[in-house]
C-alpha cells in the first residue's frame, strides 16, 4: 500500500466505502446517499486506487469486503463519525446535504443560467451546485447512464428514442416554430425580400446546436422535398465557432431559439432577424416542427431533482418567447 493523503482520498470516497462494506449493495447505496450508480463506481475505484487493494469482491449476492476493507472500515467509519459531529456543532445535520447536478442544453439558451439559477438556490435555500454544458450527441446515453442530470435539447424524433429507453423522460417545453436568420452584418440578403427561396441562394450553415440526434435541419428537409438547391457548406453545432464563421463567409444560419438576440447583442458584425410567420408557415406546413424538451432519467432518485427541473422550466420561459 502506498502513502495515502488526505489530499488524496474525499469523504464522499470515505462515506461510500463505509456504506458499501455495511450494505453489500452499490443500488442501496446509490440511492441511501442520492449520489447516481457511476459516481459511487468511480469513488470505489478511486479507493481502490489510493488504498492499492480491491476491497471488495463481486459475487452474486453483492460486494463482498475482503480482509483489507475489514481493517479499513472502522477508521473509515470513525471518520464519518468524526465528519458527522464536527457538522452538528455547525448545525447541519447530515454528512451532506449538497447536491450535485449535471446539465446539459444549447448554449445560446444556457448563457444566463448559472447567474439565475444561482439566485434561485440562494433563494429557496437550498444546498446544491450544479454543472452546466454544452449538448452534445452523446448527451442522451450520458443521461441514460447517470453522467448526466437533467438535459435541455431541441429534436422532432425525441420520443422514439424514449420508446426505446422505459427509464428516459422526455417533457416537452415549447414548439419551436419560429424561425431565426443569422448572418453578417452587411450581407446581400438583407438588402433583398427574405424568403425560403432567397435563403437558398446562399451557403448555408447547419447548425445542429442543441439537437438530441444528428439530423437534417428543417431548412435542409425543406429544400429537399421542394426540389429546390441548396448548398450546405458546413456543420457546426457550437455557437463560438458559427459565429466567427459567419463573420468571415457569405453563410446563413437558420436557427429556432429567440434568444439569439441577446448573444447578437453583445457580437459585433452580425445581424439576426426573425422570419415573418408566412415563411415559417410555409416551412413547417412540409416539415415537422422541432420542440424543446426537458429530458431526466427515472433513475435518478435525488429529491431536488424535481425542484431544479422546475426552475430550468421557468428559465426557458423567460428566455424564448
Amino acid at each position: 500500500m502506498r502513502d495515502i493523503s488526505f489530499s488524496d482520498l474525499d469523504l464522499l470516497s470515505i462515506n461510500i466505502l463505509v456504506n458499501l462494506y455495511e450494505h453489500k449493495s452499490a443500488t442501496f447505496v446509490s440511492h441511501k446517499l442520492n449520489v447516481p450508480a457511476p459516481k459511487i463506481s468511480r469513488c470505489l475505484k478511486h479507493a481502490r486506487e489510493v488504498f492499492g487493494n480491491e476491497l471488495f469482491i463481486r459475487k452474486k449476492h453483492g460486494l463482498v469486503p475482503n480482509e483489507f476493507a475489514a481493517k479499513v472500515y472502522p477508521i473509515a467509519k470513525e471518520i464519518i463519525e468524526c465528519s458527522k459531529n464536527l457538522q452538528k456543532l455547525n448545525g447541519i445535520h447530515g454528512l451532506s446535504t449538497t447536491h450535485h447536478f449535471e446539465i446539459v442544453a444549447p448554449d445560446i439558451i444556457s448563457s444566463p443560467f448559472p447567474k439565475v439559477l444561482l439566485n434561485a438556490i440562494k433563494n429557496a435555500g437550498k444546498e446544491m451546485s450544479f454543472n452546466i454544458t454544452p449538448w452534445t450527441k452523446n448527451s442522451i446515453n450520458d443521461i441514460i447512464n447517470g453522467e448526466v442530470d437533467l438535459g435541455l435539447c431541441c429534436s422532432k424524433m425525441l420520443d422514439s428514442i424514449k420508446d426505446t429507453n422505459d427509464s428516459l423522460n422526455a417533457i416537452p417545453l415549447k414548439k419551436l416554430n419560429k424561425v431565426f436568420l443569422v448572418c453578417h452584418h452587411e450581407h446581400p440578403i438583407l438588402k433583398e425580400e427574405i424568403t425560403l427561396e432567397s435563403i437558398a441562394h446562399y451557403p448555408f450553415i447547419n447548425s445542429n446546436m442543441g439537437q438530441s440526434e444528428q439530423e437534417q435541419s428543417p431548412f435542409q428537409e425543406f429544400c429537399q422535398s421542394q426540389h429546390i438547391k441548396l448548398i450546405t457548406e458546413m456543420n457546426l453545432t457550437g455557437l463560438t465557432g458559427l459565429f466567427e464563421y459567419l463573420r468571415s463567409s457569405q453563410g446563413i444560419a437558420l436557427l429556432p431559439y429567440s434568444s439569439i438576440f441577446t448573444m447578437i447583442n453583445n457580437t459585433p458584425d452580425l445581424h439576426a432577424c426573425r422570419l415573418s410567420d408566412v415563411e415559417s408557415e410555409r416551412l413547417y406546413m412540409h416539415v415537422k416542427e422541432p420542440y424543446l424538451y426537458l429530458v431526466y432519467s427515472d433513475s435518478n432518485k435525488d429529491p431536488n431533482l424535481r425542484w431544479i427541473s422546475s426552475e430550468v422550466k421557468e428559465l426557458v420561459e423567460l428566455l424564448l418567447h
